[in-house]
């Protein structure tokens, strides 16, 4: 792959739980899991069950490049901790490799850092083992809104204040700020940009504001794509508003105002079938014309 392209692939699009009513084949059923690549450099970010099927194709990756490589690293940030963002984490393939190393690049929510929430997870009796007992090489590493994270072409990287100095040679950087727009504790919104200039935004389990969210908005302004939580249609909200999550107008509005490139509607409603979210697309686009519903496998390259 091209050091200065970028691409974002989709494992899993779905919010709360898998469908089980036969009806959402063609969207997928696995809950948020997206992966984006700069050159050689892997982020994921959460890891719902999508993380599942990602994980599988890491190994072939991996494998079919084995001698090339003394460790195989991946970089792993999570929007929040909330199970349907960390169900698929137990069964990530890339755990049970010993040559694995996995960098957990995470906010504190709640007064939890992600090792401990991964470690309570991850361990009796709600796991058969613990994480500290898989042969992985697990570091984590903490970040908030004053920090940025820049990668660089051997894949490593480095956490510098936001008001320091880029360093030299980066080849893409992750920034976050807080999205207090989901309940206890919120998430947060991470933007992806390349050495070449390209930006993605991630956008999930956020409610919208009337007019539109200004902080994201200035986050996101002029992406390449943003990803945006569109959990409900209108009629839906009505019934939930205060859950946390949006509807596609929500995410449109945004958009639109941020003069992004295109908008990819994520975190689907379970009850959703195929046909509901085809009409859930066909309405957005009357509103933001580049505007799609993620399924899992679609990819972007910038």
């Amino acid at each position: 792959m091209d050091k200065q392209q970028m691409k974002v692939k989709v494992y899993g699009a779905r919010g709360s739980y898998s469908p089980v009513n036969g009806e959402a084949t063609q969207f997928g059923v696995n809950t948020t899991c997206f992966r984006i690549d700069v050159g050689e450099t892997i982020l994921i970010f959460d890891a719902g069950s999508g993380i599942i099927p990602l994980g599988q194709d890491l190994v072939k990756e991996f494998f079919a490049k084995d001698a090339t490589l003394d460790n195989w690293v991946t970089h792993l940030f999570f929007t929040h901790m909330h199970i349907d963002h960390l169900i698929g984490f137990p069964y990530f393939a890339m755990l049970y490799l010993p040559k694995s190393v996995i960098n957990f690049i995470s906010p504190r929510i709640l007064d939890y850092d992600l090792k401990d929430v991964l470690d309570m997870f991850v361990h009796p009796p709600f796991f058969p083992v613990s994480l500290h007992d898989l042969p992985v090489t697990t570091n984590f590493y903490h970040m908030a809104e004053k920090y940025v994270v820049y990668f660089f072409e051997d894949n490593t990287f480095e956490i510098k204040q936001a008001t320091e100095p880029a360093p030299e040679k980066w080849i893409a950087r992750v920034q976050s700020i807080r999205n207090f727009m989901h309940p206890k504790g919120g998430s947060f919104f991470y933007k992806i940009t390349s050495a070449a200039g390209r930006k993605v935004v991630i956008a999930s389990d956020t409610e919208g504001f009337l007019g539109g969210d200004q902080r994201l908005v200035k986050f996101a302004e002029e992406a390449d794509l943003l990803l945006h939580d569109a959990q409900y249609t209108f009629e839906e909200y009505q019934k939930f508003q205060g859950f946390g999550h949006s509807t596609y107008h929500m995410a449109c509005e945004v958009a639109k105002q941020a003069r992004v490139k295109k908008l990819l509607l994520i975190h689907h409603d379970p009850s959703h079938s195929d046909e509901t979210l085809k009409q859930i697309e066909k309405a957005a686009q009357e509103i933001f014309p580049e505007t799609y519903v993620a399924s899992e496998s679609m990819e972007f390259t910038f």
